[in-house]
């Protein structure tokens, strides 16, 4: 078990980012080759399957989420409370077959078939085992190690899937394509850590379940707010709008990517600090200040050239999808910015703070959201989440000012602003007079121009961001004579 209250944030956000890129692109690539092959009909199968699932899998993983605070803090007995977490999921697999037991000719209704319905199952099981083992990995000081193994996870599902439906398997091939990949590398991630569990202590499962009962609900409650766009777009504007939706948020994605690295290492590291009372709010100004590293530049290159974007990269009846990527990935620059503060605050074990501002946040999305969807359709619904994800954000420097020493606003902010503002000027003017986008290759060409724009124009102007690559990537650092 390593250290985790001397942790390098910088180091396990840099190893991590290569695992985020692979989850990105092989997801992207996996969405594209299988809804075109099997049709929106087995697609949409798939998804409610996986939907459904993930809403069982939340009591689970709001209890890695637990495990990964409490192993995370020094002179901690981490074989207790991966015993702990092993009989909740053994539990929680026995009330969820149970359940399907019970329920099964209802399901099998729902779901279109008794496989799809068994499937649910299987992904809620081995999800809910990877979410335990996985964060526990993380916890004990390798939150890059744990996010490459979700990265393998990625790989093997689409693997297993191409196999699977190359047997004709069709969504159910897709279905345990995805829980037999999630089994193995929650497995492995259980080898990984070459910890034995224990019989918990009556101590460790009080302070699990002390963290637990805000980060299930917590878990809960992010997982609506994730899902209720959706539902209420199918609900206002039909399922056509939840495509050009679900294509612009796949879009959006990988402006997480950088900062969902960060979290997982400042949560480590800040329960470290914490658990012997040493401050946080010098590695949290950090975190922020890099947080929208993508974030930034994704947002403005979209409002570039949106509809270029969706045309070249899908095709022309995603054309209606070009507002989706802009409003989406506006709620994503708002969306990075908010995961620094609740990694510290779960890292500081103050999970009941997260919970209050996912409360409010959800009362404000959720009318809101009705409201201008009924209105505006589509565009109503984006534009209230990024509201809401605004009001979180301002929610959350609150909480700084009057915890952690004051508001986080820094110059590097400052300065990816300023370099996302001139990348989006560059781009707008080079792709409407010199290099209109025709195809891949010039929009290849352009976005690659925004990209030398911005990181260059970043090194120009931002003497934090040169020392922090300096810190950051050794051999950079000066050579002693």
């Amino acid at each position: 078990m390593k250290e985790t209250q001397s942790l390098s944030i910088g180091r396990e956000t840099l190893l991590s980012v290569g695992s985020k890129a692979i989850m990105a692109a092989v997801g992207f690539g996996g969405f594209l080759l299988f809804a075109n092959w099997l049709g929106p009909e087995v697609w949409g199968d798939y998804k409610t399957v996986v939907a459904a699932a993930f809403v069982l899998v939340q009591i689970p993983a709001g209890v890695g989420l637990a495990l990964r605070k409490r192993v995370s803090e020094v002179d901690s007995d981490p074989s207790g409370y991966l015993g702990v977490g092993l009989l909740v999921h053994l539990g929680f697999t026995a009330l969820v077959v149970a359940g399907f037991v019970l329920l099964r000719p209802f399901a099998a209704d729902y779901f279109g078939t008794l496989e799809l319905a068994a499937g649910v199952v299987a992904i809620g099981v081995t999800l809910g085992l990877f979410d335990i083992t996985n964060r526990f990995y993380a916890g004990i000081g390798y939150p890059a190690r744990a996010s490459w193994v979700d990265g393998a996870r990625s790989v093997l599902t689409f693997l297993f899937q191409l196999g699977f439906v190359l047997l004709n398997l069709s969504a159910f091939g897709l279905t345990i394509g995805l829980a037999s990949a999630t089994l193995l590398t929650g497995v492995f991630s259980a080898v990984l850590a070459k910890v034995t569990p224990s019989m918990p202590t009556v101590r460790s499962a009080k302070r699990v379940y002390g963290f637990a009962r805000f980060s299930v609900p917590n878990s809960l409650l992010k997982n609506l707010y994730d899902s209720a766009d959706v539902l209420i777009v199918q609900w206002v504007a039909g399922s056509t709008a939840v495509g050009f939706y679900s294509a612009g948020a796949q879009l959006a994605m990988p402006a997480a990517m950088f900062a969902g690295s960060i979290r997982d290492a400042l949560t480590v590291k800040s329960s470290g600090l914490s658990s012997v009372g040493e401050g946080v709010r010098a590695d949290l100004a950090n975190s922020v200040s890099y947080a929208g590293l993508i974030a930034v530049p994704l947002f403005f290159g979209s409002l570039a050239m949106p509809t270029e974007i969706v045309v070249t990269l899908l095709s022309g009846s995603f054309r209606g999808a070009a507002p989706a990527l802009v409003g989406l990935t506006l709620y994503q620059l708002f969306n990075v910015y908010r995961l620094p503060f609740e990694a510290t605050l779960e890292g500081t074990d103050r999970p009941a703070v997260v919970f209050r501002v996912n409360v409010g946040t959800v009362l404000v999305h959720l009318p809101l959201a009705i409201v201008l969807g009924l209105e505006y359709q589509l565009v109503g619904v984006i534009a209230s989440t990024v509201v809401a994800e605004a009001l979180r954000l301002v929610a959350y420097q609150y909480v700084a000012r009057t915890d952690y020493g004051g508001v986080v606003v820094t110059r590097p902010i400052a300065d990816q602003l300023a370099a996302g503002v001139l990348m989006c000027l560059v781009v707008f003017g080079v792709e409407r007079t010199l290099l209109p986008v025709t195809g891949w290759p010039l929009l290849l060409v352009d976005v690659g121009l925004g990209a030398a724009v911005y990181f260059l124009t970043l090194l120009a102007v931002s003497p934090h961001f040169r020392e922090t690559l300096r810190h950051t990537l050794p051999m950079l650092e000066p050579v002693e004579s």
